[in-house]
């Protein structure tokens, strides 16, 4: 184990968002545990899509700025799988429309407490 046994990261992402579907009484459920383990759940509210279909590297640029557009803060949702090579690619000019639209980055340590 890289981090040791005692290692925790007291924040968990849901697969497919926290909220509704046919799990939504798993999912709440969950979010009890999480809390009663001082665990954290953390919801994306911009995405790329880097994961439906057969991306473009422009699609992702393009669903990017879409689905961040107007808002105050973000968190954005993409894939670091072997197969996710044109993420990668796209994080460069990602980043640096973030930028150009006075986004910051930050670790989730330094939003959540």
């Amino acid at each position: 184990m890289l981090y040791g046994e005692e290692y925790s990261s007291h924040l968990f992402r849901f697969p497919g968002g926290s909220e509704g579907g046919k799990y939504k009484k798993v999912k709440n459920d969950a979010k009890t545990l999480l809390a009663q383990n001082n665990i954290a759940y953390m919801n994306w509210n911009s995405l790329t899509n880097d994961s439906v279909g057969k991306p473009t590297y422009e699609s992702i640029v393009s669903e990017l700025k879409k689905t961040s557009s107007g808002k105050q803060n973000i968190v954005v949702l993409m894939h670091d799988t072997g197969a996710k090579q044109l993420t990668v690619d796209t994080l460069s000019e990602i980043i640096q429309y973030l930028k150009s639209q006075g986004y910051t980055f930050k670790n989730f340590y330094d939003i959540m407490y």
